[in-house]
């Protein structure tokens, strides 16, 4: 059977501003409309020695770590996008896919303490669409 293929945000570090909007709008798209930044699925790191600034957001690795580590197996693979995704309803906040996650890119979500792993806005990204300086990109992989 051939593989189903699969998608991801793909950084272009040097275009971005750090202006951080990925981050809102990300965190308004999955809260309800409620704006929080420590709940987006996308997190820019800022290197203010190198002023650089890196949006962190999961590449959808084909080996997922994350889903593997989930004792509870509240991370399931979305088989029209060909991706692991969080369901928060089964998810316990154990850790163990953000422990499991060698890049970094799985984030705990204090307030309701569940993980959060990007899920690609179901096919169309809304970090992507919102950033005005083409540091994102919706793209296939492998």
């Amino acid at each position: 059977m051939p593989e189903s293929k699969r998608y991801t945000v793909k950084v272009k570090t040097g275009n971005c501003s750090g202006c951080r909007t990925c981050e809102l709008v990300c965190s308004e798209v999955h809260g309800n409309g409620v704006i929080n930044p420590k709940q987006a699925r996308i997190r820019v790191q800022v290197e203010h020695r190198n002023n650089i600034n890196k949006p962190r957001v999961c590449i959808q690795c084909k080996d997922q770590f994350c889903m593997a580590a989930c004792p509870e197996e509240a991370i399931k693979l979305e088989a029209q996008l060909g991706i692991p995704v969080v369901d928060e309803t089964l998810c316990t906040g154990c850790r163990e896919c953000v422990k499991a996650c060698k890049y970094g890119f799985v984030f705990f979500d204090e307030i309701n303490n569940v993980a959060l792993k990007c899920d690609l806005c179901g096919g169309e990204p809304e970090c992507v669409r919102s950033c005005t300086v083409d540091a994102l990109a919706y793209k296939e992989v492998g």
